[in-house]
């Protein structure tokens, strides 16, 4: 298929908060043959590529991206069953709740905590995507990606790709010459629900459900807490829980002893900052402008059709500000920032 390079495409309708300027150049990529054009065509132009999937986790600048951007769309799933475990191997540019739903139908145990989270699965790896008590890392055996550099495909396994809370090697200077093409899940046919999460105990006090009634609970529980990304401006939870030592959880405790904390391994402790910015606060529903903490979920962010990123940037800044003058802990923001000429 002959490469097409689209000048000047708005970018906002590629992501959940519908906002930012424009790409000067836009290749939309179905096939991995494709992959070794794009790097000749970015080579050729001196431009460096990045990767666009569903948008959902992407703050695009006001004045867009002054180089190359590849929207990935290689689809396609396949599946392989040995002694009870399932490997599923499914394209990067598939929609990640419509292979959640795909395990789920053919009785497949692992991913179906994740349901109802937008995006494509090509992002799962890079932010280690994550919810109520699952985590991409825990299920992913490998990722197939394409060397920018060197022009050639290989596998990584899970141990390669270097993972953290909301992290990988993807993220890394060195990791960002890689256009992940497909990812690997290891599913099991054998029942084993993860019902340990605050919100699913309460619904399952026996520890047991079907994997179709944990799909339909979590999707109920993110309508209830998240606005619905198709006629909201929004990129989910736009911060990141902080992650401190066990010395200043230990003082968080001391000071606020419903903060809610959790084991984060290398004796560290992951704090709910969703609990910080409703409860200590008293953020949940504030708005400045156009740009706001969802009313049921101040973790999450929302924004009006039209408003500028740099509002949302200076709102994201404030509220950064205010949880480190309040607990004395700095947080990041989840979401990536495309900036023009990145």
């Amino acid at each position: 298929m002959e490469l097409v390079v689209q000048e000047n495409i708005p970018l906002a309708p590629y992501t959940t908060l519908h906002i930012g300027g424009s790409a000067d150049k836009f290749i939309v990529v179905t096939t991995k043959e494709q992959l070794h054009e794009v790097r000749e065509y970015a080579r050729v132009h001196n431009l460096a590529p990045v990767v666009l999937g569903g948008g959902s986790n992407v703050l695009v600048s006001d004045e867009g991206y002054r180089g190359l951007v590849v929207l990935m769309r290689i689809v396609g799933m396949q599946s392989e069953v040995k002694e009870g475990s399932v490997y599923l191997k499914v394209g990067a540019g598939e929609v990640l709740d419509e292979v959640v739903l795909h395990a789920v139908e053919r009785g497949w145990w692992g991913i179906e905590n994740l349901s109802h989270i937008p995006g494509t699965v090509g992002a799962t790896p890079v932010q280690n995507v994550g919810a109520y008590g699952v985590e991409v890392s825990k299920v992913l055996t490998e990722v197939e990606v394409f060397d920018m550099e060197s022009g050639a495909f290989s596998v990584l396994d899970a141990a390669a790709c270097r993972f953290g809370y909301r992290d990988s090697l993807f993220k890394s200077p060195e990791g960002k010459k890689y256009i992940i093409t497909s990812v690997t899940f290891k599913l099991s046919t054998t029942p084993a629900p993860q019902v340990a999460y605050k919100d699913l105990a309460a619904r399952f006090p026996q520890a047991d459900a079907t994997l179709q009634e944990i799909r339909n609970a979590i999707i109920a529980i993110r309508s209830e807490k998240f606005p619905d990304w198709t006629a909201v401006g929004t990129a989910g939870s736009f911060f990141k829980n902080p992650v401190v030592s066990q010395r200043k959880a230990g003082e968080l405790s001391a000071l606020y002893p419903e903060l809610p904390q959790y084991p984060s391994g290398n004796d560290e402790v992951k704090i709910s900052l969703g609990f910080v910015l409703d409860k200590l606060l008293a953020l949940r529903g504030y708005t400045e402008g156009g740009v706001g903490l969802f009313e049921k979920q101040a973790l999450v962010l929302i924004a009006d059709r039209g408003t500028r990123s740099e509002e949302v940037k200076r709102f994201a800044e404030k509220i950064i500000a205010r949880v480190e003058e309040k607990i004395g802990v700095h947080v990041e923001m989840e979401v990536t920032v495309l900036e023009s000429g990145e």
